[in-house]
């Protein structure tokens, strides 16, 4: 398998995001990332910018809502397109099947977003009978501060310090997974939502997260079957399997970056499981995690909880117990735990 880290879901100035396409892959190369996805909202840009620019492999995708819908949400991560599908922003699960009719991913964007008491205004997730979606975006970075902004000063100190403020997914977010994975296999992706707005209190101008500092912030790291080659279809391709698959994680390179993580699933007649594999048979299986630097590793059975956990570098555990089987590592930086890695679910079945 080959790694390697892209960061998903971002915004120009094509809708509301303050840069051009350009500004993005000139931070992204500074962040060292090796893809981006673009998602402006209800508009699919010319596709024709696709392509390995800089170093980047910079792909043009769509993030689709319903404008007059009250209260506002259902934001969806439209991903793999050919065709533009905002027509359908107004049904869910016309929406979803159109996207799949094109051999596209669907990705529920911030499933679920809390107000600030500078924002009241949340985007979530409303229509949770829809079917045939890929998966949910786990970790959305820029929804996270919201909460935090208590005031315009200290909202004024989230611009500056985000490292200082940021823990993790929300843990309703990570329930509400762990729910839906006891269901069917859905995959999880993390996305920075960066916009690079300008903050402005008296004379003190920010850009609140820009795009590089949300580049090197929440991404997501991709195992592929093959390197990358340069050819566009061929990596484009490889991308998007990946992420559809569930053969990924997300890391808050924050903390530290993660290429150094694995986590793989062998049976006791030596059939192995990567991260969004299904694994059958009878008799223990072992689930092995290992890190290139120390944490707090925690193996997660969804509807049970946590089954394992360690402080170091490896954990290995044995089961024959069917269930969906997923990782999360924890380090303490800046004075509190941190969630450093969201690994996608290993799927045993009996």
């Amino acid at each position: 398998m080959h790694i390697y880290r892209g960061n998903i879901h971002m915004h120009t100035r094509h809708s509301d995001g303050t840069g051009e396409v350009e500004d993005l892959i000139a931070a992204a190369r500074k962040a060292r990332l090796d893809f981006i996805i673009l998602s402006d909202h209800n508009i699919l840009l010319d596709q024709s910018g696709e392509g390995w620019r800089q170093g980047i492999l910079t792909l043009i995708d769509s993030e689709i809502n319903d404008d007059d819908l009250q209260p506002p949400g259902n934001h969806c991560l439209t991903l793999g397109l050919r065709h533009d599908v905002t027509p359908h922003a107004r049904d869910p699960q016309g929406l979803i099947d159109a996207v799949r009719d094109q051999g596209g991913l669907t990705f529920l964007a911030h499933p679920i977003d809390k107000p600030g008491p500078l924002s009241a205004d949340v985007y979530p997730w409303q229509t949770w009978n829809v079917e045939g979606y890929t998966g949910v975006e786990l970790w959305n970075f820029m929804s996270e501060f919201r909460p935090y902004a208590t005031s315009k000063a200290q909202a004024l100190l989230v611009g500056f310090f985000p490292h200082y403020f940021t823990t993790g997914p929300f843990p309703e977010m990570l329930a509400k997974w762990d729910t839906l994975l006891q269901g069917r296999p859905t995959p999880a992706i993390g996305g920075s939502d960066a916009h690079a707005l300008v903050f402005r209190l008296g004379p003190i101008r920010r850009r609140f997260l820009s795009y590089l500092n949300c580049f090197r912030a929440v991404n997501t790291y991709i195992l592929t079957r093959t390197p990358l080659t340069g050819d566009l279809a061929l990596d484009r391709a490889q991308v998007y399997e990946a992420l559809g698959h569930g053969r990924a994680w997300i890391g808050y390179d924050r903390v530290a970056p993660s290429h150094g993580f694995r986590f793989h699933a062998e049976a006791g007649d030596g059939a192995v499981a990567q991260m969004g594999d299904q694994l059958h048979g009878q008799g223990p299986v072992d689930l092995t995690v290992r890190l290139d630097r120390p944490g707090h590793i925690r193996l997660i059975r969804a509807g049970q909880g946590v089954v394992a956990a360690q402080q170091g570098d490896r954990l290995r555990f044995a089961t024959d117990r069917p269930g969906a089987y997923r990782v999360e590592v924890w380090m303490t930086r800046w004075g509190k735990p941190r969630g450093w890695i969201f690994s996608n679910a290993i799927y045993l079945v009996g």
